[in-house]
């Protein structure tokens, strides 16, 4: 009775692989690991027999692959007979698990943000004007100025530019040295505390990166940035058509904006970056990057 229901309520090798939506090739690797034994091996034909009972044990061992366990894993778990070594592994895959897809709500949000570079560079917001908004509470992480020699604004953009390089690649080991996902490693924009800012001494105190609310959840030391009302500027190349630091002449725009409506510098400067070009589509680097002042409105 090849295949089928036997008088003793055995059935063949293609009847189990069928009923258990597994393959006959797959029943012939547990029986080889030792994991499910047939109840009859046919002596004449060398075929194999199982019966009903042995269903759940096929269960219990696609259950078991389903998270992860290899099918040594199994054999050990079956000939321990320990419970709590199976307790035990599910608790640790479990954990891998939650590793895994924190890595990859990482990439989701990589994979958006790279998107959205994308649409934004395809459709560019308003440059070169001065702009009062409302922008709503943000999450972000700070780092600080790894080369000395990147702490300034200064007019020769693309000496300033290749320092500024160096220190992204100083804070970018960091970050891996930090534990921190290199995921999070783009947009890097800077900082100008308001001390130095009401100055117009454009000496940068820190970098940062702006998260969304999902990536905040999993990462440590997340600052808030408070809603408020902010100056903005959008500039769509770091060097202005007169050869100058935009940044410098944006800043300097926006103060005296604010000077001339009596607005109160009220916090530090950000200079975020808005948008990248992928890079692989020429060597070097082209962003939006938008300048951001709060301020107090005149009464």
């Amino acid at each position: 009775m090849r295949g089928g229901l036997s008088p003793v309520g055995e059935f063949g090798i293609g009847r189990m692989a069928e009923l258990n939506c597994v393959s006959e090739k797959a029943l012939r690797l547990y029986h080889q690991k030792g994991l499910l034994n047939p109840v009859r091996i046919d002596e004449a034909t060398g075929y194999r027999y199982y019966s009903y009972e042995q269903c759940s044990t096929v269960d219990m061992i696609q259950q078991l692959q389903s998270v992860g366990a290899s099918l040594d894993d199994i054999k050990r778990l079956l000939d321990g007979r320990d419970p709590s070594k199976l307790a035990e592994m599910l608790e640790v895959r479990l954990a891998s698990i939650d590793a895994e897809l924190r890595q990859l709500g990482m990439a989701r949000q990589n994979a958006l943000q790279l998107l959205e570079s994308y649409r934004v560079f395809q459709d560019r917001p308003l440059c070169n004007q001065v702009i009062l908004e409302h922008i709503a509470e943000r999450k972000l992480v700070t780092f600080g100025i790894f080369n000395p020699r990147s702490l300034r604004l200064v007019d020769d953009t693309e000496s300033f530019l290749q320092e500024w390089e160096i220190n992204l690649r100083l804070t970018k080991r960091h970050m891996r040295d930090a534990g921190m996902p290199l995921s999070l490693f783009h947009r890097v924009g800077c900082r100008i505390a308001r001390a130095d800012l009401v100055r117009r001494d454009f000496r940068l105190d820190a970098s940062f990166v702006f998260l969304d609310d999902e990536t905040a959840g999993m990462v440590e030391g997340v600052e808030t940035l408070p809603a408020g009302t902010f100056l903005t500027l959008y500039k769509a190349r770091y060097t202005d058509e007169n050869g100058l630091n935009a940044e410098m002449v944006g800043l300097s725009e926006m103060l005296d904006f604010a000077e001339e409506r009596g607005f109160e510098v009220a916090g530090d400067y950000y200079g975020e970056i808005v948008a990248e070009t992928p890079a692989f589509l020429y060597e070097g680097r082209e962003m939006l990057f938008k300048l951001q002042i709060p301020v107090v409105l005149a009464h």
